[in-house]
């Protein structure tokens, strides 16, 4: 049998990066990296090689560290950067005479993407120099070194946001900007200065000019957008425009145009696109407006840190060449200048870096079961030209099954399961969830170390995009943005249950959840509302929304994706703050954080450890010196292969690895019959009044809506790789949350109603709010500008957030302070009757098809009107916030996310009706579609409260479960301990219905009997705190 993979063959592997080809295309250059177990650091070659050639040639200067290789213009030089004592330096080596490499600069913070001019006269590179001395007091003494200067000043002067960079460090006054070398030598020009860094650039065609992308303005670090800037040789700039968070500007062949990367808009969560812009005047133009995925590169694993945005020309100038992320892949793709795109490489696989010459793509690819090779394509042929760990073939590699599944709403979701070593489908096994960080980035075809070790233990790995991923499209991805907790959840929990089902080999009493980032946070929130998981690993996480908010390195990213500054109100930041529903935790937790993580700061681990610890739980912290939030990518290698051992550890100490037998046929208690083809449908909670049964059939109604023609959806142009025949989103399996846009409410002045034409029962969508303008940007006055301003992108479907004094979007904090409930639910603002939602079926799991689905447009439900509050000075915020009314998108725009209040719920709320009415009610917790309840091919559980002071409302939760508790209003409620003093949960497994105890203070009795967790029988009494249950079987 093969080994499986452990953490200690992090030091076998080798990853490619960086390929570079010649001007001919007949040559290919290369960087080659390793984990170094003897120096434990992260080491890397040059390699040079004629593409077909056996024998590759390695042109090295040092011995720590050579990257980024780039051909000089005539193809005999290659430039390259090398570490030099504690800095990066530039090189030049001539493969032409041969020799050793020449050095080029000898910057004391060291260089950075060396480029050559097109003339090959110059490299221009990028550069660290002190641009605010006095951000910094130092020791008056000499220091020893560069590095124990930068560790120890004697104090630091933060006047920015952008005072701190993960990975990087503090700043410290120290500014990236742009230099120019003589390419045989010479002292470097610095072509840019100020308090401001560059970002990226580009030489023009003649080579007398560079494009920069940066901002120089002031108050730039409470603004997002980057502007474009022309730089001579001498240092002379000149703004040619701005207005969008835009990066990778790129000249063409003939000089006549700038291309560039950028969303259409300055929010968080739209889709990146391609633009250009031209040099003779007017506006920039997106040439993938109608191209529904994003211009990068978003599948992650742990092989390689960064993600592409590489964008080049053709040498024609008439197509441009980009990655493009879709369903769980990442391919090449290219545009034409009047917007058709095409797929140039595509497959079930990670392309994470190409370069194109002479008619030849060269590029970097990997697959499930390889972390990355070199792969060549000219005349339509495809050629593998590496084979860098061929170890890896006497390996168990556990091959992805690919899984789809349907989110509440109806939403069709991607997922996959590793299976372990001599998998038997005949036992159960123990299963992991990981749930992926970003929240923008997805899980696709790519090698990832950390889940193949857990697979090779014995564990059965199950991860998947949820909501806000990227790869299916603008509105899918843009779900997440301001509803952290929201939908991702509820999609992670169902699928959860789906693949345990549809399986059938999972054991769904040993499950364990762990994720990094937003997965990390994830974590944290799933294990403190819901006690299903036997172990939790929360990696590099965050536990306290409110201390979150302005800790990190990216505030203005934090501050759109969770809702414009909370003080002095902070509830919703609270209401979705993992640490907040400490007390329900009863899984075992485990944290990882690096303890110079200034992305998610080591200080959320350990407020959530603290929390933990004081309470007397089970919990764990380990601390990485020096680790920034990269740890698992490009951290230290002996602390990366440490990490990977206390993961593996921690859930070998709580789930087990072995698997288990089945229970035997005649030993399984089936309450709950279900066919083998009846689809898995959701538990809806309702609360109805005891009263005689009405023997005359009830019609559901409908919502009063009027029927409009459904207006013409524009496809978007899409490689084979990014379409499917399925939609991603099912029009008929409306979602089964109430709330704003529900099946029936209060009718609204403002947008008018209109039914979607495929859909059975139509979901109301808005008309388009139109959005005020943004305000022209002043001219700067230069005596021959080179490029007209184009703050205002032409031809946006959505306007770009305007940086300007602006009345604030209301929010939920003028609204009474709600019950105590659990989990940000929003419950509506007036009790309406609750119908039942029409349900599609679920799909049969479908394995591996030949092409991802591509996502369909669904329609938008109204969001409720709020009062406004009144204005603050916004003068230094970075943004117009969003209208409170979204528009309705077309495909391919971008969706306008709503704020907290406006988001739907995390869990569904019906309320009580009538305030006066008996406290004696029924709660239905259906297991079948209501349809098949009621012809009697299926049962019901009913829960008849039978004393006690239950007078309020029921909360449903996802999985076919209801909790129950007893809050100082006396609301049915999910058991919240800093509000509620009892509560235990009920819910279908498997088709059988069982209880558990979540702590209640005078324990969960059935029958008279204390237990923690039991299957429930018909006519079981239950004793809940001060609630008396009934427990019965309804056919």
């Amino acid at each position: 049998m093969a080994a499986p993979i452990t953490p200690e063959d992090l030091y076998r592997f080798r990853w490619i990066d960086h390929v570079r080809l010649s001007p001919d295309g007949e040559r290919v250059a290369y960087q080659v990296a390793w984990a170094d177990s003897n120096s434990r650091q992260n080491r890397s070659r040059i390699v040079v090689r004629r593409l077909l050639d056996p024998e590759p040639i390695e042109p090295t200067a040092g011995v720590l560290r050579d990257h980024s290789p780039e051909w000089s213009p005539d193809g005999r030089k290659l430039a390259f950067v090398s570490k030099v004592g504690a800095a990066d330096q530039l090189f030049v080596i001539d493969l032409a005479v041969g020799g050793p490499a020449q050095q080029l600069t000898s910057v004391p913070e060291g260089v950075s993407r060396p480029q050559w001019s097109p003339d090959g006269t110059r490299l221009a590179f990028v550069g660290v120099v002190v641009s605010d001395p006095d951000a910094v007091v130092d020791d008056p003494r000499p220091p020893e070194g560069r590095e124990q200067l930068r560790r120890a000043p004697v104090a630091r002067v933060v006047r920015r946001l952008d005072y701190k960079h993960d990975g990087y460090g503090y700043v410290d006054g120290r500014y990236h900007h742009v230099f120019a070398v003589s390419a045989t030598g010479g002292d470097a020009k610095q072509l840019t200065d100020g308090t401001w860094d560059v970002a990226d650039f580009d030489w023009s065609p003649d080579s007398t000019r560079l494009v920069v992308s940066g901002n120089a303005e002031p108050g730039a670090d409470l603004q997002r957008e980057l502007n474009l800037y022309a730089v001579d040789l001498e240092a002379n700039r000149v703004r040619l425009g701005g207005g969008f968070f835009l990066g990778s500007p790129i000249w063409s062949p003939k000089g006549e145009q700038i291309a560039f990367i950028a969303p259409n808009g300055l929010d968080v969560g739209l889709l990146e696109r391609v633009w250009i812009v031209s040099l003779g005047g007017g506006g920039p133009r997106c040439l993938t407006a109608d191209f529904d995925l994003a211009v990068n590169d978003s599948v992650i694993n742990d092989m390689r840190a960064g993600h592409a945005t590489r964008i080049c020309w053709s040498s024609e100038g008439d197509r441009i060449y980009f990655v493009a992320s879709g369903p769980g892949v990442t391919g090449v793709q290219s545009v034409d200048l009047e917007g058709k795109v095409r797929e140039e490489i595509g497959g079930r696989r990670r392309i994470y870096d190409f370069d194109f010459a002479n008619g030849v793509f060269a590029f970097c690819a990997s697959d499930a079961s390889n972390p990355g090779e070199l792969f060549m394509l000219t005349q339509g042929a495809e050629a593998r030209i590496t084979d860098l760990n061929p170890w890896l073939h006497d390996r168990y590699i556990a091959e992805p099954e690919q899984h789809y599944f349907t989110a509440p709403d109806g939403w069709k979701l991607e997922g996959w399961v590793l299976k372990p070593p001599d998998h038997d489908p005949s036992r159960l096994y123990p299963a992991v969830m990981e749930i992926h960080g970003g929240p923008h980035a997805q899980y696709g075809w790519s090698f990832f170390h950390e889940l193949q070790i857990l697979a090779g233990q014995g564990y059965v790995v199950f991860y998947m995009n949820p909501r806000g991923s990227d790869g299916y499209g603008e509105r899918f991805r843009r779900d997440v943005v301001r509803d952290w907790a929201g939908k991702d959840y509820l999609d992670l929990m169902s699928s959860l249950d789906q693949v345990i089902e549809r399986t059938g080999y999972i054991d769904a009493n040993r499950l364990g959840v762990g994720g990094g980032s937003y997965g990390g946070f994830m974590t944290n929130w799933m294990i403190g509302q819901t006690n299903r998981f036997s172990a939790a690993v929360a990696m590099r996480s965050i536990s306290n929304l409110v201390s979150e908010y302005s800790q990190h390195d990216i505030v203005l990213w934090g501050v759109l994706q969770l809702g414009q500054p909370p003080w002095p109100d902070l509830d919703e930041l609270w209401r979705r703050s993992p640490i907040r529903y400490v007390q329900n935790i009863r899984t075992p937790l485990l944290l990882t954080a690096g303890e110079m993580d200034l992305r998610c700061a080591m200080s959320q681990s350990e407020e959530m450890f603290g929390a933990m610890r004081l309470l007397g739980k089970t919990v764990e912290l380990v601390r990485f010196p020096e680790e920034s939030h990269d740890i698992s990518r490009n951290g230290r290698p002996d602390r990366r292969v440490e990490r990977l051992r206390r993961i593996g550890g921690w859930y070998e100490r709580f789930l087990g690895t072995s698997s288990v037998d089945r229970p035997a046929p005649e030993e399984e208690t089936q309450l709950l019959p279900v066919p083998a083809e009846a689809p898995r449908e959701w538990a809806k909670t309702i609360a109805i009044e005891t009263r005689p049964p009405d023997t005359k059939p009830v019609e559901e109604p409908t919502a009063p809506v009027a029927i409009v023609d459904e207006p013409e959806v524009i496809q978007p142009t899409v490689s084979e790789f990014a379409t499917a025949a399925a939609p991603i989103v099912e029009p008929e399996a409306l979602p089964d949350l109430p709330g704003p846009g529900g099946e029936e409410e209060e009718p609204l002045a403002e947008p008018e109603l209109t039914a979607a034409g495929p859909a059975e029962t139509a979901e109301p969508e808005p008309d388009v709010v139109p959005q005020p303008e943004p305000e022209p940007e002043p001219v700067v006055a230069e005596t021959e500008p080179v490029l007209t301003a184009f703050d205002q992108p032409a031809a946006e479907l959505e306007p770009e957030p305007v940086i300007a004094e602006t009345e604030p979007e209301p929010t939920a904090f003028d609204e009474p302070a709600p019950q105590p409930e659990v989990a940000a639910s929003e419950p509506p603002p007036e009790p309406a009757p609750v119908e039942e939602p029409v349900k599609a079926e679920a799909p049969e799991l479908e394995r591996e098809p030949l092409t991802p689905p591509e996502p369909e447009p669904a329609e938008v439900a109204p969001y409720a009107e709020h009062q406004a509050q009144a204005a603050p000075d916004v003068h230094s915020t970075l943004v117009a916030w969003p209208s409170s009314t979204p528009s309705a998108p077309e495909n391919g725009s971008s969706a306008q996310a709503g704020s907290f209040e406006e988001a739907t719920s995390v869990i569904p709320v019906w309320q009580q009706t009538d305030p006066n009415a008996d406290s004696k009610r029924t709660v239905s917790l259906q297991a079948m579609p209501p349809e098949e309840v009621a012809s009697g091919s299926g049962f019901a559980a009913l829960l008849t409260f039978e004393s006690g002071p239950f007078a309020g409302r029921i909360v449903a939760l996802p999985s076919q479960m209801v909790s129950i508790g007893r809050a100082p209003d006396n609301d049915v409620v999910v058991g919240d301990p800093a509000t509620s003093g009892h509560h235990g949960r009920i819910e279908v497994r498997a088709g059988s219905f069982w209880i558990s105890d979540l702590g209640s203070t005078n324990g969960t009795l059935v029958n008279g009997e204390p237990v923690l967790e039991k299957q429930l029988s018909d006519n079981d009494m239950i004793a809940i705190g001060q609630n008396t249950v009934r427990f019965t079987l309804e056919a």
